[in-house]
């Protein structure tokens, strides 16, 4: 769930970067949390370039993190979720908006 309270994202902030990497030992972070942080980054990386080519690329980044084994379980899980809240908030509204548009298929 990457709708946390204001509090936990404060607390989020502070967070280095390689703590996330951490496989078991990362300090007081929920899985919530963890959700929130991935969701974050999609939704500027979103907002500085809403396009599909945007969404393409940070999948495609999720892939490789995924793939190279670069963070926990728990981890991964929570970047997953991310994308999938972030899929249907952000990239399905446009896709929609292309289909009116371009017409469907």
């Amino acid at each position: 769930m990457p709708f946390i309270k204001k509090a936990d994202r404060e607390k989020m902030k502070i967070i280095p970067e390689y703590v996330w990497a951490d496989n078991d030992n990362t300090p007081n972070i929920a899985v919530g949390d963890r959700c929130y942080h991935f969701y974050k980054i999609m939704v500027e990386k979103w907002k500085k370039h809403p396009r599909w080519t945007t969404a393409h690329f940070i999948y495609r980044d999720l892939k490789k993190d995924i793939k190279e084994n670069k963070y926990s379980e728990d981890t991964i899980t929570a970047y997953e979720l991310a994308w999938q809240v972030f899929f249907l908030l952000y990239v399905m509204p446009y896709e929609k908006v292309k289909q009116r548009e371009n017409g469907n298929i």
